[in-house]
C-alpha cells in the first residue's frame, strides 16, 4: 500500500521508536520528583528543550511541551484573549481549525480574516491593510504551511512587519516543521508544533512563547514546565519527538536545495499527468510555492470520499476535504477562504477533493503510480443504486 496522507500523520520514525521505548524503560520517573532517578529524567527533558530550541533558532526557555500542536494554539488563544479582553486578533481565513476555532472562542466577535489570494496564499499588502495599527491588536496568526493545498505562507515578511509595529505575532509551523529549514522560526513571538507529521510519536507538541512571559499559563495545576504548563512531562514522548524532528532534519541531506528541488519535480511531474488526463481538474495552489511533498486537486462534479475509497482501492491512501458544494459547511477550508466561484467551479457546483502528501521517502515512481490511480479513480463509473425488489 502506498502512504500519501503524511500531512495528516506519518508511522512511526525507527529513531523515535527507539527514543521513547529507551526513555520508558531508562527515565520513568517523574522530572519533578527529587530522587536521583527524577533527576536524571529532569536533565533529559531539559537537554530536550535545548534540541528544539537549536531546530527552532531560539532560547531554549521559551519552549514548552505540550500534548499537542492543538493545545498550543488554545492555549495561545485563551493567554492573549484574557490579557487582552478588548483587543483583536487577526487570523488568515485558512487556518487549520485549532487555530481558527481558538482563537474564534477567545476573540469572539473581535476577529479580523486576513484576506486569500486565488493562488491559497494569503494577499500580504490586503492583510496588512486590514489589520488595525491602533493599539488594539493583541496578536496576528499565520501558519506557515497550509495543511490542505501545501501552499507555504509569506509569515516571515508578515512577522517582520508585526515586529516593526510591535504586534504580537504566530504561527502554526506543524507542516513546516521537517520539510523546511526551521531555524528562522525562532523570530516568531508564538510557534506551535508537534512531530507526527514527520515520524514522531502523537499525542506530543511544543509552544514557543517570548521572553519574559513568565505570566504565561496553559493548563493550570501543578508548577511544571516552569509553571507554565501543569501535568507530568510525557518525557518519552518528548524524547521520541525531538528525535524524529532531528533525525529527518539531517537525513534530509540539503532541505533548500537538490533534495528539495526533486521532490518538487516529482509531484509536478504527477500533477501534469493527471492535468492532461483530466482537463477539468484544478490544482490548488498552481503557480505559487508549495511544500514539496503535497499536491491538491478539485475535481468538478465528484464526490471526494469516494475518490479516497476507489484510491485505496488501488492501493493507494491519500486523503480529501469532505465532498459538497459551493457554500456547504463542509466545504475544505481553503477553498471557502478563496470561494469556489473565483478556483472556476459555477454557482453551487458539486466537486471532490484530494490530497495527496509524500514523506522524504516517497519517490519519483510512486508519485507516477500515484498519478496514474487518481486519473483512473476519477474516471471510474460509479454503479448505480441497488434497487430492492421486495413486495
Amino acid at each position: 500500500m502506498l502512504y500519501l496522507d503524511h500531512n495528516a500523520t506519518a508511522p512511526l520514525h525507527p529513531a523515535a521508536r527507539a527514543a521513547w521505548l529507551k526513555a520508558a524503560e531508562g527515565h520513568w520517573h517523574n522530572p519533578s520528583s527529587l530522587s536521583a532517578a527524577a533527576t536524571l529524567a529532569r536533565e533529559a527533558l531539559e537537554d530536550a528543550r535545548e534540541r528544539v530550541g537549536e531546530l527552532l533558532g531560539c532560547d531554549s526557555q521559551r519552549i514548552i511541551f505540550t500534548g499537542s500542536a492543538t493545545a498550543g494554539a488554545n492555549a495561545i488563544a485563551r493567554e492573549l484573549g484574557r490579557q487582552s479582553p478588548l483587543g483583536r486578533a487577526a487570523v488568515a481565513a485558512l487556518e487549520h481549525p485549532c487555530v481558527s476555532e481558538s482563537f474564534g472562542e477567545a476573540f469572539r466577535g473581535r476577529l479580523v480574516e486576513l484576506p486569500v489570494a486565488v493562488t491559497g496564499r494569503i494577499d500580504l499588502e490586503e492583510a496588512q491593510a486590514v489589520i488595525p495599527q491602533d493599539g488594539t491588536t493583541a496578536v496576528v496568526s499565520l501558519l506557515a504551511a497550509s495543511n490542505e493545498t501545501g501552499v507555504l505562507q509569506p509569515w516571515q515578511e508578515l512577522r517582520a512587519w508585526c515586529c516593526d509595529r510591535q504586534i504580537p505575532f504566530h504561527t502554526d509551523a506543524t507542516q513546516w516543521l521537517g520539510r523546511l529549514p526551521a531555524a528562522a522560526l525562532g523570530g516568531c513571538d508564538y510557534i506551535t508544533g508537534s512531530g507526527h507529521k514527520v515520524g514522531g510519536p502523537k499525542g506530543v507538541g511544543f509552544l514557543v512563547v517570548p521572553e519574559g512571559a513568565a505570566d504565561f499559563r496553559g493548563d493550570r495545576g501543578g508548577p511544571q514546565e516552569r509553571g507554565h504548563w501543569a501535568g507530568t512531562e510525557n518525557l518519552p514522548g518528548v524524547l521520541a519527538m525531538v528525535a524524529a524532528l532531528e533525525t529527518v532534519a539531517s537525513g534530509s541531506g540539503d532541505f533548500a536545495g537538490s533534495g528539495v528541488r526533486a521532490r518538487a519535480q516529482w509531484r509536478d511531474q504527477a500533477e501534469t499527468l493527471i492535468a492532461a488526463a483530466l482537463p477539468g481538474v484544478i490544482v490548488l495552489g498552481q503557480g505559487v510555492e508549495r511544500l514539496w511533498n503535497t499536491l491538491a486537486i478539485l475535481v468538478p462534479d465528484q464526490d471526494g470520499r469516494r475518490l479516497v475509497a476507489r484510491l485505496e482501492r488501488r492501493g493507494v491512501i491519500a486523503s480529501t476535504g469532505a465532498a459538497c458544494s459551493s457554500g456547504s459547511e463542509a466545504t475544505a477550508r481553503t477553498v471557502a477562504a478563496i470561494g469556489p466561484e473565483r478556483l472556476g467551479l459555477a454557482a453551487e457546483q458539486p466537486w471532490g477533493m484530494l490530497r495527496l502528501s509524500a514523506a522524504w521517502e516517497t519517490r519519483q515512481e510512486d508519485w507516477v503510480r500515484a498519478a496514474a490511480a487518481v486519473v483512473e479513480a476519477v474516471q471510474e463509473t460509479t454503479p448505480p443504486p441497488r434497487i430492492s425488489l421486495r413486495p
